[in-house]
């Protein structure tokens, strides 16, 4: 049994302590990512993996993950097309490749607390690396209603993939 920790809930990076195989959203691609492929691709620098940790130091309530990604001009909307100069190696934006929540957390604002993780994390790191947008995949219609609440776009060219301008994510980080 995990000892129960008093600083809970936080958000860290996965690691070797947390429990993978108990982690069950529902959806197979995301389980399967997180016990496959999360950690290796974590140390092969393709993209973090942020754990919510609610009531057990090693129990993932939720997870997230996060890497650089690129738009490319054509799926901006065309209200945007004027704001941005036309690089031919497309935009700069981060990925928030995934995001789940364990069902027994679910109901519980456990997503959206990962989803303003995410998004504060994706501003913190433009003080690095530029980013104009974060976009997501959506993977059904609950999904894309979830995003859109927060303000996501839907991409016209590009039906399922949503975007958020950086510096709406600015706004709602700096409060």
């Amino acid at each position: 049994m995990t000892a129960r920790r008093t600083d809970l809930p936080r958000f860290e990076p996965l690691g070797p302590q947390h429990d993978r195989a108990a982690f069950s959203c529902g959806v197979p691609e995301l389980d399967g990512y997180l016990r496959t492929l999360a950690a290796q691709q974590s140390r092969k620098q393709i993209s973090t993996t942020t754990v919510l940790l609610v009531d057990d130091a090693a129990r993932i309530a939720g997870y997230h993950t996060l890497s650089s990604a690129r738009l490319d001009f054509g799926e901006l909307p065309p209200a945007l097309m004027k704001r941005y100069p036309r690089y031919a190696e497309g935009i700069p934006a981060t990925l928030l490749g995934r995001l789940a929540v364990d069902t027994g957390y679910r109901g519980k604002g456990w997503g959206e607390a990962l989803l303003l993780n995410a998004l504060e994390r994706s501003y913190l790191a433009t003080r690095v690396v530029a980013s104009a947008f974060v976009i997501v995949r959506a993977i059904d219609a609950d999904a894309s209603r979830f995003y859109e609440h927060y303000g996501f776009r839907e991409l016209p060219a590009s039906p399922g993939r949503l975007f958020l301008a950086m510096k709406t994510v600015e706004a709602l980080v700096r409060g």
